[in-house]
C-alpha cells in the first residue's frame, strides 16, 4: 500500500491533533450561540468561527495529509526541515491570534489591529514555507502520478486566498486607507472563499483521493487525472480574471465568475462520475469504514456545488448560501476528512508500532485497532445533523440551528475519542503490545523511519 521506504511524517499526527481541536473548538462555539442564523455573517464572532474552520481545521488537515501522502503520490520522500516544527507552530498560532483579532474587534479594542497583522504575518509566513516544501516535491514527481498537478493548482489557489486574507488584514488594520483598495477588499470576499473552498481545499483532496481511494478500495487506478488538471487550471484562471476586472470591469467580471462557477460544477460532476466507477470497480467486496463513511459527503459534494451553482444565477438571499456553504464545508470538506481520519490514523499507527514486527511474531489486523460500528455511529450522526444544521439555517430557526450545532458537536467529540483510542491502541489486547513492542506517542511519529513495507493485514 506503501512504497518500500517510504517514511513517516514525524508532524502529521500533530497536525491532526490541532486541526481536531480547532474543529470541536469551532463547532463549540456554535453550540454556544456564539452565531446563530439571525445574526450577519460578517459579524466579528462569526468570522472568527469561519476562520478556525477553514484554517484552524481545513488547512491543518490537508497540509498534516499532504506531508505523508505526497510522498506518496510523487515515490519521492520530503526530506526533514529544521524549520518543520516552527512551520507547525506558526500553523497553530496564526488562527489562534486571528480569532483574537476579531475578538478585539467586537470588543472595539485599538489592539486589534496590531493582532491582525501578526496573525496575518504569522500565517502568511508558514503557508508560504509549507508551500514552498510541498510544491518542490509535487513539481520533482509529476511524472510519477498526474495527480500531483492537481495538487499543485490547488495550492497555487492556497496561496491566493493568503493573499487575499493578508488585503482584508490590512484594511481592517487601518494600514491600508485608499478608498479604492478599501472597496476592492469589500467585494472580494466571494473570491478568497471561492479560491479557499473550492480552489485550494477540494482541488487539493480530489488530488490525493485519486491515489488513496483506489488504493483503500482495492480497485483500478483513476485515469481521468490530466482531464480534472486541464479543466481546473482553467477554472482557476477564470476565477482569477474575474477576480482582477473586478476591480475596473464589475458586468466582465460577474460574467467570468459565473463561468469558472458552471466549470466547477463541471468538474465535481465529472470527478463524482469517476468516483462511481472506481466503487464499482473495486476488488474489496465489503466497504471498509472510510470509504463507506465517504459516500455522504460525495452526496452532499455534488448537492451543494450544483446548489452554489443555481443560487447565483438566481440571486438567491444570503441565508439560502449560507445554507449551502454550510453543506459544501461540514457535509463534503469535513465529513469527508473525519470519514478519511478513521482509516489514516489507525494506518499510521499500524505501521509505526507494528510494521518493525512483522513476521516476527503475530501483529493484530488493522480494523482492530478501531471500533467500526461505534465509529460508524457517531460519523452516521455526524451527517445527519449537518444536514439538520444546513435546513434551519435555510429556515433561520436560531433555535433549531443550535440544537443540532449541539448534536454535531457531540458526535465530532465521539469521533475525536475513537481516534485517540486507535491511536493509543486501546481497542488491542495486552498480550500483542508486550516487549519488544513500543507504543506511539499520541502526537508525534517517534519511529518515523517507518518499515513501511505496506504488508498490513
Amino acid at each position: 500500500m506503501m512504497p518500500v521506504g517510504t517514511t513517516l511524517s514525524r508532524w502529521t499526527m500533530s497536525y491532526f491533533g490541532a486541526a481536531l481541536s480547532y474543529l470541536l473548538l469551532a463547532e463549540c462555539l456554535l453550540a454556544a450561540g456564539v452565531w446563530t442564523p439571525s445574526l450577519d455573517v460578517a459579524e466579528p464572532g462569526a468570522l472568527a468561527i469561519v476562520h478556525a474552520v477553514t484554517l484552524g481545521w481545513l488547512l491543518l488537515l490537508m497540509i498534516g495529509s499532504l506531508l505523508q501522502f505526497a510522498p506518496v503520490l510523487t515515490g519521492s520522500d520530503r526530506p526533514a526541515s529544521r524549520f518543520d516544527l516552527i512551520i507547525f507552530a506558526g500553523m497553530v498560532a496564526g488562527p489562534a491570534l486571528l480569532m483574537l483579532g476579531f475578538h478585539l474587534i467586537s470588543l472595539g479594542s485599538f489592539a486589534a489591529g496590531p493582532v491582525m497583522i501578526a496573525a496575518s504575518t504569522t500565517i502568511s509566513v508558514s503557508i508560504a514555507a509549507a508551500s514552498l516544501s510541498l510544491s518542490a516535491l509535487l513539481w520533482r514527481g509529476r511524472h510519477v502520478h498526474a495527480a500531483s498537478l492537481i495538487v499543485l493548482v490547488g495550492i497555487g489557489c492556497l496561496l491566493i486566498t493568503t493573499a487575499f486574507g493578508a488585503l482584508f488584514a490590512l484594511t481592517i488594520s487601518g494600514q491600508v486607507e485608499a478608498p479604492e483598495i478599501v472597496a476592492y477588499g469589500m467585494d472580494a470576499v466571494a473570491f478568497h472563499a471561492s479560491f479557499g473552498l473550492g480552489g485550494w481545499m477540494t482541488f487539493a483532496a480530489i488530488g490525493v483521493s485519486y491515489k488513496l481511494l483506489p488504493m483503500f478500495l482495492l480497485s483500478n487506478d483513476m485515469r481521468r487525472a490530466q482531464l480534472i488538471r486541464r479543466s481546473s487550471t482553467l477554472a482557476v484562471l477564470l476565477l482569477s480574471t474575474a477576480a482582477i476586472s473586478a476591480a475596473f470591469a464589475p458586468g466582465f467580471a460577474r460574467a467570468a465568475f459565473l463561468s469558472a462557477a458552471v466549470l466547477f460544477a463541471l468538474i465535481v460532476a465529472a470527478y463524482l462520475f469517476e468516483i462511481c466507477g472506481t466503487y464499482r470497480a473495486r476488488r474489496r467486496p465489503a466497504l471498509e469504514l472510510n470509504t463507506l463513511g465517504s459516500l455522504p459527503a460525495f452526496a452532499m459534494l455534488g448537492l451543494s456545488v450544483s446548489l452554489l451553482a443555481l443560487s447565483l444565477f438566481l440571486h438567491a438571499e444570503t441565508r439560502i448560501v449560507s445554507a449551502i456553504v454550510y453543506l459544501f464545508v461540514f457535509g463534503w470538506l469535513t465529513g469527508f476528512g473525519l470519514a478519511q481520519l478513521l482509516k489514516i490514523v489507525p494506518f499510521l499507527t499500524w505501521i509505526e508500532a507494528f510494521g518493525p514486527l512483522l513476521g516476527r511474531r503475530p501483529t493484530p489486523k488493522l480494523g482492530e485497532l478501531v471500533n467500526g460500528r461505534r465509529a460508524g455511529v457517531w460519523l452516521g450522526l455526524f451527517y445527519l445533523s449537518v444536514v439538520g444544521a444546513a435546513i434551519t439555517l435555510c429556515l433561520g430557526s436560531d433555535v433549531g440551528f443550535r440544537m443540532f450545532a449541539v448534536v454535531q458537536t457531540a458526535s465530532t467529540f465521539a469521533l475525536i475519542v475513537e481516534l485517540v483510542l486507535a491511536r493509543t491502541l486501546a481497542n488491542v489486547p495486552p498480550r500483542i503490545k508486550s516487549a519488544p513492542f513500543h507504543k506511539p506517542a499520541l502526537f508525534v511519529a517517534a519511529n518515523h523511519r517507518g518499515n513501511a513495507n505496506g504488508s498490513i493485514p
